[in-house]
C-alpha cells in the first residue's frame, strides 16, 4: 500500500470523500495513489495538506510520484 493512500486510510477518508476535498475525480486519486499519474507540486501539497502530512512523507520529491516502504 503506498504511503499516501495509507495517510488517507489514518485521517478515515474513503477515496470519494478525499477526493472531493481535494477536487478532483476519485479515478484520478487512485492513479495518483497506485502510482499510475505524476502530479505538479502544487497538487502534491493539496493532497499532503488534506491529509496533514509533508509532501515528502507521501511523494517522491522528483516528479512527485508516489513512495513506497
Amino acid at each position: 500500500m503506498s504511503l499516501a493512500k495509507k495517510a488517507r486510510k489514518k485521517m478515515g477518508y474513503s477515496l470519494d470523500q478525499a477526493a472531493q476535498k481535494i477536487g478532483i475525480s476519485a479515478g484520478y486519486l487512485s492513479q495518483i495513489e497506485n502510482g499510475q499519474r505524476h502530479i505538479s507540486a502544487d497538487r502534491a501539497g493539496q493532497i499532503a495538506h488534506i491529509y496533514n502530512s509533508e509532501c515528502e512523507e507521501i511523494f517522491v520529491a522528483t516528479r512527485f510520484a508516489r513512495r513506497e516502504k
